[in-house]
């Protein structure tokens, strides 16, 4: 019997540019890729960092010679990548993160499409001073090139209502910065999927200093007093893994502190299903890094478990106050271990906040919706684009 022949993918397609392929906690790309149905993904970038799915591994192209990776990186010398994309014929760029971006554009150029870059957080909330101050390269061209961006980038899309506010502030043109929510699979993601653990908080991100880890140790140990069966479950790693650890200790907690590293997503979703309630204390770092809008929270939301939240960024976007959980002062200790022991104590009151939470999600973070909401951008840049090029 003959092997079926494969059939060939028409869709046009969109290169998704990320310097690094990918980091661990960048799920969200993939997502974007993998979700993507009326275009398809090309994945390009200069560093392959061992975390595609095997789904996107056959779309992955990457620029292997270090002579002309640097050439991109310093000098914008975009020819020998450009040629390695030409045979696939992408429409449009998409890059996600700033100063990926202002990589991208010269890219674009080359290929004559257009760029669109999508915004998530500490490329619009750390200052030039503290881009130049960290060493890394594409963080430095990025301080001093970014107005190369903001004048040739077709589109910018913000994760937040929160973070296109501070964009534009920090010079990106109205006109074309516009919010577009990160979507979540809903299947994935649901509701009744698995038994809840008494006391089980749910926290997960990456452990640098944004993501408030350290606040929701100590307020832990505020609560754990009172209700002994309060515990939390930490899914990601990072720099600050080694002395969270030794805070939990010091506190007393550590028994009731558990850290599982980096997780795929579908045992996220497993503890998703399990927890009573998923604690977001984010805070604004010391070097300005800050969220746009956790895709976690949205999860948790989708999940039907009420979320914790700090009065961060885009934080209340995705968290309605006392209706599918709380919005707390960012960087207060006090109000995080009242609320977390509020909820710990009142069934009734976390089913209602999952069951609210689910609806919400549904109405605003669907990700075949927000996919659908994404395509149609990408028609019209591409149709104005075509309209351009025949009118030359």
């Amino acid at each position: 019997m003959r092997p079926a022949e494969s059939v060939p993918d028409e869709r046009p397609a969109v290169a998704i540019f990320r310097s690094p392929v990918f980091h661990a906690h960048e799920t969200f790309v993939q997502a974007h890729a993998a979700g993507l149905r009326r275009y398809r993904p090309l994945i390009v970038g200069l560093e392959d960092k061992g975390h595609v799915p095997p789904a996107l591994a056959e779309s992955v192209l990457l620029l292997r010679s270090a002579r002309q990776r640097t050439a991109f990186k310093l000098l914008g010398r975009a020819g020998a990548l450009a040629g390695r994309m030409r045979p696939f014929a992408p429409v449009l760029i998409h890059a996600h993160f700033g100063p990926d971006g202002l990589m991208a554009l010269p890219l674009a150029r080359s290929l004559g499409v257009p760029l669109v870059t999508t915004l998530h957080g500490y490329d619009v909330s750390r200052t030039a001073a503290r881009m130049l101050a960290s060493g890394r390269l594409s963080w430095i061209r990025y301080a001093l090139f970014k107005r190369r961006l903001t004048e040739g980038g077709d589109l910018f899309l913000a994760v937040s209502e929160a973070l296109r506010d501070k964009a534009i502030a920090a010079g990106y043109p109205p006109e074309r910065t516009l919010t577009h929510y990160n979507g979540v699979d809903l299947a994935a993601f649901r509701a009744g999927a698995g038994k809840a653990e008494p006391g089980l908080i749910l926290h997960v991100g990456r452990l640098v200093e944004k993501k408030g880890t350290r606040l929701l140790i100590r307020a832990l140990a505020e609560v754990r007093g009172d209700h002994p069966r309060a515990r939390l479950v930490v899914l990601g790693d990072g720099p600050l893994r080694a002395r969270l650890e030794a805070e939990a200790a010091a506190l007393g907690v550590a028994a009731s502190v558990q850290f599982l590293g980096n997780r795929p997503q579908a045992e996220v979703a497993a503890w998703m299903a399990r927890a009573w309630l998923l604690a977001a204390p984010s805070v604004t770092a010391g070097d300005g890094d800050a969220e746009g809008l956790p895709t976690v929270i949205v999860e948790a939301a989708a999940s039907g478990v009420p979320v914790i939240g700090a009065d961060h960024s885009g934080i209340p976007e995705a968290v309605i106050e006392g209706k599918t959980g709380f919005i707390v002062p960012e960087g207060a200790v006090e109000p995080l271990a009242r609320r977390i022991a509020e909820l710990v104590q009142a069934p009734r009151l976390r089913n209602a906040m999952g069951r609210a939470g689910r609806a919400m999600a549904e109405e605003r973070f669907d990700g075949a919706r927000q996919t659908s909401r994404l395509e149609t951008h990408y028609d019209q840049l591409v149709s104005r684009a075509r309209d351009a090029g025949g009118a030359r």
